[in-house]
């Protein structure tokens, strides 16, 4: 293993969670394919090129050092960008299918293709744009989970993916603490949102006065090793 991969295999077993080899190279592979396209369009800002491992990759991980997701969830990534954090949530959960979703052409092409060559079987992509895309057939109320990262403001979160969650009864149990995680049992969206989100949360409540709003601090074993880390995951249902 490099350095940086070592330091990845022991952040997620500090916190739970078994990467495997194959995993590890995967994610490795994904950086390097990034890199490539990240030469001909642009998925994530050159400046932070070099910061790509830990803050784009192993930040899409850490939702699973709080977060389990239930075996055959159907996941969708809204607003994926290049790859973030559909690919590294799929490839560290292949149990779980994903559709990634952008509506950037380009952007999508080129995820697509890091798709194919990572031979991602459980991963999908589509291209437009989600407040057009809810209503067409196999996507509306289709999705155990919507994540979403960096993307907009929660009412836009909120009005563009609520529609592509699954309907449940309101009895049904939101979530359960398992072995310290929270189990997502109902369709749920969950966003990373910085700590200071009151205002923004209480537009989005002000809208969706029946929505339930969690909010999860990043904080877990080897969270220091970040710099600036100030995110928190945010998980809402109606």
């Amino acid at each position: 293993m490099t350095e940086e991969e070592l330091w990845l295999y022991t952040l997620c077993k500090k916190n739970g969670i078994i990467i495997t080899d194959t995993q590890i190279s995967a994610l490795s592979l994904f950086k390097t394919l990034l890199l490539e396209w990240n030469q001909k369009i642009n998925l994530v800002s050159r400046k932070n090129e070099e910061n790509i491992w830990r803050g784009h990759i192993t930040l899409s991980i850490t939702m699973l050092f709080k977060i389990k997701f239930l075996s055959g969830a159907k996941i969708l990534d809204l607003g994926t960008g290049g790859g973030f954090p559909g690919i590294p949530l799929s490839i560290l959960l292949p149990e779980c299918t994903f559709l990634l979703l952008d509506s950037t052409q380009k952007k999508i092409a080129a995820v697509q293709s890091m798709i194919n060559s990572l031979s991602l079987t459980n991963t999908k992509t589509i291209w437009g744009r989600a407040e057009e895309l809810h209503n067409k057939d196999g996507l509306k109320n289709s999705f155990d989970v919507v994540v979403a990262r960096s993307v907009s403001n929660l009412i836009n979160l909120f009005d563009w993916g609520f529609q592509f969650l699954k309907s449940t009864s309101q009895n049904n149990t939101a979530a359960y603490l398992l072995n310290e995680k929270i189990v997502i049992s109902k369709p749920s969206l969950i966003t990373f949102k910085g700590n200071e989100i009151h205002e923004e949360e209480n537009f989005a409540r002000q809208r969706y006065p029946k929505v339930a709003l969690y909010n999860i601090p990043l904080n877990f074993a080897g969270s220091e090793e970040f710099q600036n880390l100030d995110k928190q995951l945010v998980i809402a249902h109606q």
